[in-house]
């Protein structure tokens, strides 16, 4: 009879740390945000905070690679309601938000935006 119990409390436990870590998923859809995330895969067109042209490609995996002055640039992205947060490996942030039928990005370095919001051109 002990054994049994056991047997029916270890499969009790076992149960109950499924169905926990079931409850750990997020069930909160990037749609539910406000914007798919899918939306913003593709590359990019725009300039940075000096005037220069700069391209930006996010991928379906959460990976930004990109070109800024003749340097490549690599870093990872995830969606927030209307926008795409860019972080760089070089410690910039990137933001690319749906405005309308277009795109603006802004630039970020140690938590304070740079410059002004420019046009980014989906392509």
């Amino acid at each position: 009879m002990t054994r049994y119990v056991s047997k029916c409390a270890a499969i009790f436990a076992a149960a109950a740390m499924a169905l926990m870590l079931a409850g750990c998923d997020d069930t909160t859809s990037d749609s539910d945000a406000g914007m798919e995330s899918s939306s913003f895969v593709g590359s990019y067109s725009t300039k940075d905070t000096q005037g220069n042209d700069m391209t930006v490609t996010l991928d379906e995996e959460g990976s930004a690679t990109g070109t800024q002055g003749g340097d490549n640039l690599t870093g990872s992205w995830k969606a927030e309601g209307d926008t795409a947060t860019i972080t760089w490996t070089d410690g910039w942030v990137t933001k690319i938000t749906k405005e309308g039928d277009g795109y603006s990005k802004t630039a970020y370095k140690d938590g304070k935006e740079e410059g002004s919001a420019v046009p980014a051109e989906k392509k």
